[in-house]
């Protein structure tokens, strides 16, 4: 199935007439000129400019401006930084008010780059971004991480496994995968078990590797951050219970979180596009408010 919007696991093309249909899109300030671009700046030494990242700067920008940080999906095997769309970025940084960077890190390939180095690139990302954020303007030390499908995994993990000094302040998980021990996701869905046996090198579902990489069994009550999460229900990629476990793990934890959940809707969502970004703009707004001064 070619994967062809934002959403999907591979390239993301969405479609511009669902944003020019978004309300705060159509209102003064929510263009380009609104916001101003600093482009591939090396955070590390990656090849083929895997440790490059852009980021997008609100007019208004202050020292409370709020840093959010794009990770882009492709299987863990390809996409790129260039992957936000800048009606996104519109909304986001020339809207709302948010710094906002979107980020390679290094992707699978053969037998190099298999987890966790991602991880340890979103790291770097992030050090890099504190590093740049007096001179920049923005707010240092608070994150919020926006990923889509391999994207939203690794959000995840960071922010539950990888964040001991509670930078993330909150993750937006748009179809993203939660527990790689999980039959509907392995041995039931042989391209969903090709992929995350790729990822991590492991075959087995029950290998301590398995265990480990998975957000939802890693996540507790001292680690976990809001979290809103996206969901098709007849996602054929990553099962909607993955989605469904998470949000009841959460729950329980007693973390804020949210699940949005798409009858029909399958790994593209497609056609919830306005939606999504409508309840996200919410959320943001609750949880993690950009410190645009009005």
């Amino acid at each position: 199935m070619k994967k062809s919007v934002f959403f999907a696991c591979g390239v993301y093309l969405l479609p511009l007439f669902l944003f020019l249909s978004f309300p705060s899109l159509g209102k003064t300030g929510a263009d380009s000129s609104a916001y101003r671009s600093v482009l591939n700046l090396a955070y590390g030494h990656a090849p083929e400019e895997r440790n490059l990242l852009d980021i997008f700067l609100p007019n208004q920008v202050n020292a409370n401006t709020k840093m959010l940080v794009f990770i882009h999906g492709g299987y863990w095997t390809k996409g790129s930084k260039n992957q936000l769309p800048k009606p996104l970025i519109q909304l986001l940084a020339g809207k709302k008010g948010y710094a906002v960077a979107s980020i390679n890190y290094r992707l699978v390939k053969e037998d190099q780059n298999r987890y966790p180095v991602q991880i340890d690139d979103i790291q770097q990302a992030l050090r890099f971004l504190n590093s740049k954020a007096d001179s920049l303007g923005y707010k240092k030390g608070e994150f919020g991480l926006l990923g889509a499908s391999a994207g939203a995994y690794l959000a995840l993990m960071y922010a539950y496994t990888a964040d001991p000094k509670k930078e993330i302040k909150t993750v937006i998980d748009i179809v993203g995968p939660t527990d790689f021990t999980d039959p509907m996701v392995r041995g039931k869905n042989i391209e969903a078990d090709k992929t995350i046996t790729n990822f991590l090198g492991v075959a087995d579902p029950n290998a301590p590797l398995a265990k480990e990489s998975s957000p939802l069994l890693r996540v507790n009550a001292s680690s976990a951050v809001p979290t809103i999460i996206f969901h098709g229900e007849n996602d054929e990629v990553v099962h909607v219970q993955q989605a469904k476990n998470l949000y009841a793990k959460l729950s329980q934890l007693g973390v804020k979180t949210q699940l949005e959940l798409y009858p029909n809707e399958t790994h593209e969502m497609r056609k919830s596009l306005f939606s999504v970004f409508l309840k996200m703009g919410i959320w943001l707004d609750q949880v993690y408010p950009s410190g645009l001064k009005n």
